[in-house]
Order: structure tokens, then sequence, then C-alpha cells
């Protein structure tokens, strides 16, 4: 999110704030209605059909308007987490008693968005603000264009180079059926490292470098089928194959880093399933979030000694306490069924979706993670919608803003097998409170301010760029 963040950050800040009514639709009697026709408006990319997919009524159904008022709102929400448009607007106009035509209308995103790279190396920015190396930076070009086609397929090309070196490309495509339930997802791509970690002391990363060779080469390819039967619900299905490449000093340095060998050819298998109640994906006020992953980790097929299992779960509830008081929060998680697990292998408590804040600086690595977070939010500032007078092109043009105040704990613990090197995190309760402000605005942009401390008496300000829960 942060490829997009500083030029809209950079608009916003720029603006007078003026609130817009938002027009909801009420219903005038207990009369059961038809929906005579549905007209799209606003649509100048977005093919119809995908519009059409989200929208929980169709032509010639009948409903009492109660029940036309919910499905409203339901689409709207539907047809604003597909982060195609800034806003949704949906009307109805009734003649002939009983008839309605459904009005929707959208404001199109700008959808290509060729990003210079110019990013850290490091695992997240307050990482790298800590030591402000600039030798640890990385440049080049991730052009990705959304809504590819006009039908809702995402299209990302990276080509990096400086102290990563990186080439991929993926090709999303939500819909390959009439019925628009199957996706397809196609990724292939080389990473190479003059620089990787090797292990960790003190919960924190360790580093091994080499100017004249890379330490660390990966080729992966990947492909996916996705399956959305309604509009709630997504299941994805990945089969993945990977060649990983280690100097030898990697495995001298920690003889736990790699199984041996300094080489790897294995597939990987993964299904994830996701139940998204969410009113607004980037930044959640209502409803809840299920999320399952299992991930196999070599099939037999290629190297044998890669052969791992793990799934994760989480759960996300969210809750309107009064007119600006909110409520949120996260239980997770994750179980790796091999007592081993090589370092190179190994994503614990510092890896999406494994955090807790108050830990940013800090990885902790075991077999069996259980993390709680939680949030109370206070509305400082309510959604306010306005226009830019000096900006023509409504894609940025009309902007919308809210900013909230929270109080926020988070607890965690990690049990490890493996025999940790003390001084570790692992295997011991940790938690951490604090305050933060929140800034939400159009594009899914989501700016996190927050101030923790955490149970070792750490304390410290962090930046993020996705919501909190």
């Amino acid at each position: 999110m942060y490829k997009r963040f500083l030029t809209l950050l950079l608009l916003l800040l720029l603006i007078v704030p003026l609130a817009h009514a938002q027009k909801k639709f009420q219903p005038v009697s207990d009369t059961a209605l038809i929906v005579d026709s549905i007209e799209i408006s606003g649509n100048k990319i977005t093919k119809e059909r995908i519009i059409l997919r989200e929208l929980e009524m169709k032509t010639g159904d009948t409903l009492y308007p109660h029940d036309l008022a919910q499905k409203i709102k339901q689409s709207r929400e539907n047809l604003l987490n597909q982060s195609l448009f800034n806003f949704v607007d949906i009307t109805t106009t009734r003649y002939d008693f009983n008839k309605i035509k459904l009005l929707v209308k959208v404001t199109e995103r700008w959808y290509i968005w060729p990003v210079p790279i110019l990013t850290y190396a490091d695992r997240n920015f307050n990482i790298w603000w800590k030591n402000k190396d600039f030798k640890r930076t990385n440049f080049g070009i991730d052009l990705t264009i959304y809504n590819f086609r006009g039908r809702k397929e995402r299209l990302d090309f990276i080509f990096q180079e400086g102290y990563d070196k990186t080439l991929s490309l993926e090709w999303h495509i939500p819909y390959i059926n009439y019925a628009q339930k199957w996706g397809l997802v196609l990724s292939g791509g080389l990473v190479y490292n003059h620089e990787t970690d090797y292990g960790l002391h003190n919960s924190k990363k360790l580093y091994y470098r080499e100017d004249d060779q890379f330490v660390r080469k990966q080729y992966f390819a990947k492909i996916g089928a996705t399956y959305r039967p309604k509009y709630r619900i997504t299941h994805t299905f990945y089969l993945c194959f990977y060649q990983d490449r280690f100097a030898d000093s990697l495995q001298i340095l920690n003889p736990t880093f790699a199984y041996g060998p300094n080489r790897y050819s294995y597939f990987t298998l993964e299904y994830n399933f996701k139940l998204d109640y969410r009113d607004y994906a980037p930044y959640p006020l209502r409803g809840y979030y299920f999320e399952f992953n299992a991930l196999k980790e070599g099939l037999n097929l290629l190297d044998k000694k890669v052969n791992l299992f793990s799934f994760y779960l989480v759960f996300d509830q969210y809750f309107k306490l009064s007119k600006r008081w909110f409520f949120a929060y996260n239980i997770s998680s994750k179980v790796v069924t091999n007592r081993y697990q090589p370092y190179f292998l190994q994503k614990g408590l510092g890896f999406l979706p494994m955090t807790i804040r108050g830990y940013q600086l800090h990885i902790v690595n075991g077999q069996q993670i259980a993390l709680m977070r939680s949030n109370l939010k206070f509305e400082l500032i309510p959604k306010k919608v306005m226009d830019i007078p000096f900006i023509k092109s409504n894609k940025f043009g009309k902007i919308f803003y809210a900013i909230y105040a929270n109080l926020f704990f988070d607890a965690g613990y990690v049990a490890d097998r493996q025999s940790p090197v003390p001084p570790s995190l692992n295997n011991k309760l940790l938690y951490s409170t604090g305050i933060g402000l929140d800034i939400v605005s159009y594009y899914d942009v989501v700016l996190r301010l927050e101030y923790s401390i955490n149970r070792q008496k750490e304390k410290g300000f962090f930046i993020s760029f996705i919501a909190p829960i």
C-alpha cells in the first residue's frame, strides 16, 4: 500500500475538509417491489458484467423495501471491496406502482501505476529507519495495472536492481468462466541477494554479505486457481515450484540454516479459504473476517529433504459501540507439525499475518504461535467527502478521509521445540500496549502512527500502512 501512499498523502495535505451528505435508499412502503431494470454509469473501463457480479439483486427480482435496502447496502460494500472504485452510489427510481429501476453510479480509480522502486532491503520501515543505511536500498520499476482489460485482472511486473535484484511477473485473472466463479493466477520470477539473513540473535536478524557474488538465489513459478461461488467466500489453490541456492558460508554460520546441501528444488501445495463480511476491507469498522491457510512444502517429487506442513487460522471481528466508538479484536494461530524447521523456511512472529504491535523490530520463530490483538478506537473526524476544484479528473478530484484515535493491547506466545538459543523471546508470554492515530483515505490508503511499550519495556514510535486489525 505504501507504493501509492506518498503521492496521495501529499494531495490530501493540500485540502481543506468539506463534508458531503451520503444518499441512502429509503423504503417508501411495505409493497413488494420488482427490479425492472439496472442502469450502470461511470464505468468507462470496467466491464458491466464485473459490476453486475457484485450486485446482490438482479433484473426480475421481487423484494420488500427492507430487503431491498439491505441488498443495496451489501452490494455497495461488495463493489467498494473490489478496490476498483473510489465511490459507489446505488439509488432507485420507482414507477408503475411497484416497479423500480436500479441506478448504479461508480467513480473509477486510476488503474495504471508505474511506481519507481526506491525501497529498503529490511523487513519493515522501522528497522531500516533505526540503522538509516542507504546502501540497503533498491531501485527499479514496479508496474502494476489494476483492472486490466476492464475485467478486474491485475498485472504486476517488477524489475529491481540495487541491493537486491528481482525480476517477476504476476497475472491475476479473477474470472475465466461465464458464471464468473473460477479464476486463474500465474506468476514467475527470480530474486538474487548479495546479502541475506542466516539466523537470529536477541530476536534480531543476523546478516551475511558478499560483494563479489550473490549469497542467495531463488527461482520460482506459480499457478493458482480461485473459486468464488458467492460474494463473501473465496477458495484459492496454489501449486508452486521453488529452487533455492545458497552460499556455503550460510550453513557454516548457522548449521540449522538448511538441511545440509546448498541447493534445493521443491514444490509446494497451498490452500486458502476466506470468509469476508467486513464493511470496508482496507479499514473495517463492522463485520467479521475468517481465514484458513494450509501449506505443504515439499511433495516428495524432487528434493525429498524438504518436507514441512503448516496451517494458520485468523479471525477478526469489528463492533460499533456507539456513534463514534468502535472496538475490534483478532485471534490468530499458526502450527507447524514438523519438529525441525530449517531457518530458511521459518516464518514466525513478525511475518504477516502473525504480528503484534510493540514487537515490529523482533522475529520470534517457533512451531506454534497464538496471538490476540485488540483495538478501542474513537472517530476523531468522521468520514468526509469533498471535491477538489482545481483537479478536474474525478479519479483524483473527489476524495474522502477519516481520522481515528485508538488504544490497543496485544499479546502472543510462540512455542519453540528446537532448543532456542538464549536470550530469546520464545516460550514466554509477550504483550504490549499503546496509543495510535489512523488516517484513512481513498485508494485504500491507511496511515498508522503508533507509540507502544512491550513486556520488555521497549518503547517505540512506529509507522504502518495497513489496518491494525
